[in-house]
């Protein structure tokens, strides 16, 4: 009987374990296609100049991949900071080293500070250092920030240590506010390398109208006023990439909006993520922040120049829109038709 029981279990095992074993021979079977992310094609670059004394820029791995959200340049890089560098440079004065990036193209793309609050900086920022030791770094530049025209072309890339002082008062243990923030770098690497950019677009976008589905969401359950019984404030806003691009102005107290507003003009590449939302505007005594009714993704060649695309899904019954080229139109948001 003993022996009956453990087959039983065993079989009742086998039974449950099964269909976890192909599930995961699934998902094993989907991670066999390479992503665009992973094929790389190894850019060569040369140094220029460097200042490194006790911090070095060691460089991984530099490419142009199309990630999820847009085609960029992919910067792996490690920085290897010395005991004694540190001993230095802490007594100067510095508390903190900010590492920061520049490439230049038709015009220059520098990293953003990941500011908090626009004057405080976060002691688990990836990108401050406040220790010895050595951290991997990635940064991806969007092709589209550098205006580029499609062919080959030779780019600078600098890497920058940036040294940062805080304030003694600051109240918070993980958050410091800055007191100073030098423009002159205490370290620094400078590569050139060539790339073949793709061609960009310069294109805006026309939101002529949209419309919740009433059958599917509920209007008045963004109107938080005491006993509300109003609609959402409409708008809508648009994004390239991680970029915010353009917002419309809002129409109270509506389930459609039937105006139409062009954002204004924008670079982007083919591979470009574009997001377009559906917001009701909620900034008030009860709201921190607005809230997304509905949104719509893909790329610039999605939504069509020639005619007006009409696009339904989710908490909109539709969303009409279209694309438009310079020559078309002057380079500022359209105003009420």
């Amino acid at each position: 009987m003993k022996q009956n029981l453990i087959l039983n279990l065993t079989a009742l095992l086998f039974i449950f374990i099964s269909p976890s074993c192909k599930e995961a021979s699934h998902h094993e079977s989907n991670d066999n296609q390479i992503p665009a992310q992973l094929k790389s094609s190894g850019i060569k670059y040369s140094t220029i100049d460097s200042l490194e004394n006790g911090l070095i820029f060691f460089i991984q791995s530099l490419d142009t991949v199309t990630n999820e959200k847009a085609k960029v340049i992919e910067v792996d890089f490690k920085v290897d900071l010395s005991d004694q560098f540190w001993k230095e440079v802490k007594n100067q004065g510095i508390e903190a080293l900010y590492i920061s990036l520049s490439c230049s193209g038709k015009k220059t793309y520098t990293s953003p500070i990941n500011y908090y609050s626009e004057k405080f900086l976060s002691l688990h920022d990836e990108f401050l250092l406040v220790k010895e030791g050595n951290r991997i770094l990635n940064y991806s530049i969007p092709l589209r920030s550098l205006e580029l025209s499609k062919g080959i072309h030779e780019l600078n890339l600098k890497f920058e240590a940036i040294p940062v002082r805080f304030k003694q008062d600051s109240l918070k243990s993980d958050l410091k506010e800055v007191e100073y923030f030098s423009h002159k770098p205490v370290a620094s690497k400078k590569i050139k390398f060539q790339i073949n950019a793709p061609e960009l677009i310069n294109t805006s976008i026309e939101v002529l109208k949209f419309k919740l589905n009433t059958n599917v969401c509920d209007p008045s359950k963004y109107d938080y006023a005491f006993g509300g019984t109003g609609f959402p404030d409409l708008f809508w806003d648009i994004q390239c990439g991680d970029d915010y691009i353009y917002h419309s102005p809002e129409i109270k107290n509506v389930t459609q909006y039937t105006k139409a507003f062009q954002s204004n003009y924008f670079m982007c590449a083919p591979d470009d993520k574009i997001t377009i939302r559906a917001v009701d505007f909620d900034k008030g005594p009860f709201n921190t922040q607005h809230d997304v009714i509905e949104t719509w993704s893909g790329k610039i060649n999605d939504i069509s120049i020639e005619q007006p695309d009409t696009f339904s899904f989710g908490n909109l019954e539709y969303l009409i829109v279209q694309r438009k080229l310079p020559n078309k139109a002057l380079d500022k948001p359209r105003k009420n038709k």
